[in-house]
Parts: C-alpha cells; sequence; structure tokens
C-alpha cells in the first residue's frame, strides 16, 4: 500500500502542511493522457489534499507543500501546482452544481414542511370540534401517522438548512482556498531500496 505521508508545521503564523509521496503516479492519474498542467489527480491524492488542509481550518492562512521524488523527472513543478489547481476547480465546478440541485431539493423540503404542519393544524382543529374521536382508534393512528410525517419532514428540513448547508459552503470555502492558496512543489532523492 502506498501511503501518503502528511505532517504539518508552523512558519511565521502560517500552517506549512506537507504532503509526501512516493511517486508522481501516486499523485496524478497514470492513466489521463492530458498534458501535465491537466492531467487529473489520483482520487488519494484529491482525499489527501483535501482532509489535511480541512483539518488546519478554514480561517488559518495554509502553505500546501507537495513533496514528490526526482527519479524519473516528475516534470515542472509549476506545472504540477498548475494541474492540482485545475483538478481542484473542476471538482469545484462539480460542488457547485450539486449545491443547486441541493438548494432546489431544499426549497422542495420546506414546501414539504409547510403542507405537513398545515395537515397536522387542520386536524387539530378537527379534534378541538370533535373530542370523542381523538380516542377512536381510527383518530390515534391518524394522529399518529401525522405526529410521525411532521417530525420527519421537520428534521429533514432542519438537517437541509443547518448542518448540509454548513458542510457545503465549508467545502467551497475549502477548495478555494486551496486554488488561491500557495502550492509548493519540493522534489527529493528517491529513497534507496534496500538490498
Amino acid at each position: 500500500m502506498k501511503v501518503i505521508e502528511a505532517t504539518r508545521r508552523e512558519d511565521n503564523g502560517r500552517t506549512i502542511v506537507n504532503l509526501r509521496f512516493k511517486t508522481r503516479d501516486q499523485l496524478m492519474d497514470p492513466d489521463d493522457p492530458s498534458p501535465l498542467q491537466k492531467k487529473e489527480l489520483t482520487q488519494a491524492a484529491e482525499d489527501a489534499i483535501i482532509s489535511t488542509v480541512y483539518a488546519v481550518g478554514l480561517k488559518k492562512p495554509v502553505t500546501l507543500e507537495i513533496q514528490i521524488p526526482n527519479v524519473p523527472d516528475p516534470g515542472p513543478a509549476t506545472e504540477i501546482s498548475d494541474a492540482i489547481r485545475h483538478h481542484l476547480r473542476f471538482v469545484l465546478t462539480g460542488h457547485e452544481r450539486e449545491t443547486g440541485i441541493f438548494l432546489r431539493e431544499r426549497h422542495v423540503s420546506l414546501a414539504f414542511t409547510g403542507i405537513n404542519i398545515l395537515i397536522a393544524l387542520l386536524y387539530i382543529v378537527f379534534l378541538y370540534e370533535n373530542e370523542a374521536w381523538m380516542t377512536s382508534l381510527a383518530g390515534i393512528v391518524i394522529g399518529g401517522v401525522i405526529v410521525i410525517m411532521n417530525w420527519a419532514t421537520i428534521w429533514d428540513t432542519y438537517e437541509f438548512f443547518i448542518f448540509d448547508g454548513r458542510e457545503r459552503k465549508n467545502r467551497k470555502k475549502l477548495l478555494e482556498k486551496i486554488i488561491h492558496g500557495e502550492i509548493r512543489v519540493v522534489t527529493s532523492p528517491s529513497p534507496k531500496i534496500p538490498e
């Protein structure tokens, strides 16, 4: 298994996140025929970059330092950092498209909640006028179904607005932070294989 080593250090109030890759193919998709600056990252590299920078925090300044062996020649450092930015811009575009769908679904969820609350209010008015019906089997079953429907739709809407919305906003900020931040590519001698 090719583990991507991640380390962090502080330098004048800035966090340097170092990711050490064992080969360029561990960083860039070897099956992508695009020129170097437009190559896709591997899924493992994308996950490592995003999760390691996210662990630092959204507000703290970060420099992403990518360390790869210089044998065989990995290519120009600027093209590698351009490839990382290019890939993450593509990820950000996909995220923004999914956010548009998410917002539409959030409106639908809100509409369902409104309808369910209206049904619950109508049921309460009906019970107020027909108190005896509330203790009947049909009244108990219908009341239970209305409570469950309201609980589910209100929780779903709450989750959409509070948890999912916050997570999506933070992911967008994180991707933009990496894309517009400093990315350094450092080459190092390949580790010697023990004889």
